[in-house]
């Protein structure tokens, strides 16, 4: 279907604005952010942006479902592919440092939000994110199981294994963001995958 001209416009609006309001939900948590912040960061007017995003609890679903499904559509990429288990972790784990690299501001939103699904404590996640990041698990667990069955990793609790798997990533991103911020995607990967796999022990009993 062609959109308008006023149709393209309305959605470029609301794209500049859901990149705004992730730059300001990145510097501040939820309850001290503003709608006020937004629309000066966007550099429209209060009416501009309600027009678009009633309230500012519907602006950060957004925010937070946007990175989301653009990651959820790079994933299933990456899965309808071939290559081993491992691999098809790599390139997940590349997927996924690939948009914080491109958009470094969404990354600590990402942490307080990924830690309060983790923990399951009390969230903003609308269902659909909710959805999004357990399938997320399920696929990387999945991974994990025919990546044991390959020989590629030790046979661990796979739920476990895939928590660590995560957590490992996050701080490779982490560290990278903040002291590496001009190095490459796959450097952070290799990171990340070293320490998962060989870890940290210089002699291995």
């Amino acid at each position: 279907m062609t959109l308008t001209r006023k149709e393209k416009e309305r959605s470029q609006r609301r794209e500049l604005l859901l990149e705004a309001a992730a730059r300001v939900f990145g510097r501040k948590p939820f309850d001290e952010a503003s709608m006020q912040e937004v629309a000066l960061e966007a550099q429209i007017g209060m009416q501009g942006l309600y027009e678009h995003f009633p309230s500012k609890q519907e602006l950060y679903e957004q925010v937070i479902l946007q990175r989301a499904l653009a990651y959820q559509a790079r994933a299933e990429g990456i899965l309808a592919g071939s290559g081993s288990p491992l691999a098809l972790i790599r390139d997940l784990a590349t997927a996924y440092v690939e948009q914080f690299k491109e958009q470094p501001w969404r990354l600590p939103t990402f942490i307080r939000d990924r830690m309060h699904f983790d923990w399951e404590l009390d969230s903003r996640f609308a269902p659909r994110l909710r959805e999004i990041y357990e399938s997320e698990r399920l696929h990387l667990r999945g991974l994990i199981v025919r990546a044991v069955a390959a020989g590629e990793l030790r046979p661990m609790d796979p739920d476990f294994t895939t928590q660590l798997c995560l957590d490992v990533l996050q701080a490779a991103l982490h560290f990278s963001h903040r002291y590496r911020e001009d190095e490459e995607v796959a450097v952070c990967v290799d990171r990340a995958l070293d320490c998962l796999l060989n870890g940290l022990g210089t002699t291995h009993s």
